[in-house]
C-alpha cells in the first residue's frame, strides 16, 4: 500500500471528525494518539495504521463509513469466507440493501437480522438498524450497532486464514478495500470487477 497517498481523497469520510467517531463507538486506545478530536477521522486511521494498531483502525474506519458503504465493505468481508461465486440468501439480501436500500429491501434483512449467523447474517442485521426517511419506528439499536457489526466482519475475515504471514496480507486487503470505499470506489482492489455497484457505492 503507497502510504504517501492511501489516507488522501477520503470522500466519503472527511466530513467525520475524529472525536465524533470515537465518541460514537466508545473506542479506547492504549496510546494518546496525537490527532487531536477536530481533527478529520481519517488522520486517526492513518496514526492508528503507522502505530501498527490495524484492529483500532479496522474498527475507527467501520464507524466512520456511511451506513451503505460499511455495509458494502461487510459484504466483502463475508464473501472472503464463501467459495468464489457462492451466495448465500443472506448476503443477497444484504447486497440488494446496499444497492436501494428502500422498506422492500430492508424488510428482506429482517429474517437474517434476528438469528445469529456469520458475517453475511451481521451484514442483515446492520442494514436493519441503519434508519431509513420513511421508516414508521426507528431502530431498536444504538446508532453504533452498524458500525460494530461491520467491524466484527472484518475481523472474522482477517482471522480467516490459517498462516501468520496470510492474515498479515488479509488485513491490508481489508484495510485497502474500505481506504477504496472511502474515497468513493467499490472496495474491489486488486481485481476487475463487474459490479452494478458501478465506480462506487455512494
Amino acid at each position: 500500500m503507497n502510504t504517501t497517498s492511501a489516507f488522501k481523497g477520503l470522500t466519503k469520510i472527511e466530513k467525520r471528525s475524529a472525536g465524533e467517531v470515537v465518541r460514537l463507538g466508545k473506542v479506547k486506545f492504549p496510546f494518546r494518539p496525537e490527532t487531536k478530536p477536530d481533527d478529520p477521522v481519517g488522520h486517526l486511521i492513518e496514526e492508528l495504521v503507522a502505530q501498527n494498531l490495524l484492529m483500532d483502525a479496522l474498527k475507527i474506519l467501520a464507524l466512520a463509513l456511511p451506513p451503505r458503504e460499511g455495509v458494502w465493505w461487510g459484504c466483502l468481508a463475508a464473501r472472503d469466507m464463501l467459495e468464489p461465486e457462492q451466495k448465500t440468501k443472506a448476503l443477497t439480501a444484504a447486497e440488494a440493501w446496499v444497492f436501494q436500500p428502500s422498506q422492500g429491501t430492508k424488510k428482506a434483512l429482517e429474517p437474517f437480522a434476528m438469528e445469529p449467523g456469520g458475517p453475511d447474517a451481521m451484514m442483515c442485521e446492520a442494514g436493519y438498524n441503519v434508519p431509513l426517511p420513511d421508516d414508521k419506528e426507528a431502530p431498536t439499536g444504538p446508532p453504533h450497532l452498524p458500525g460494530l457489526l461491520i467491524f466484527s466482519a472484518q475481523l472474522q475475515s482477517f482471522y480467516a486464514p490459517d498462516l501468520p504471514e496470510e492474515i498479515n496480507r488479509q488485513g491490508q486487503l481489508l484495510l485497502g478495500r474500505g481506504l477504496d470505499i472511502s474515497k468513493g470506489g467499490n472496495g474491489q482492489i486488486g481485481e476487475e470487477s463487474s459490479s452494478k455497484m458501478g465506480e462506487g457505492v455512494g
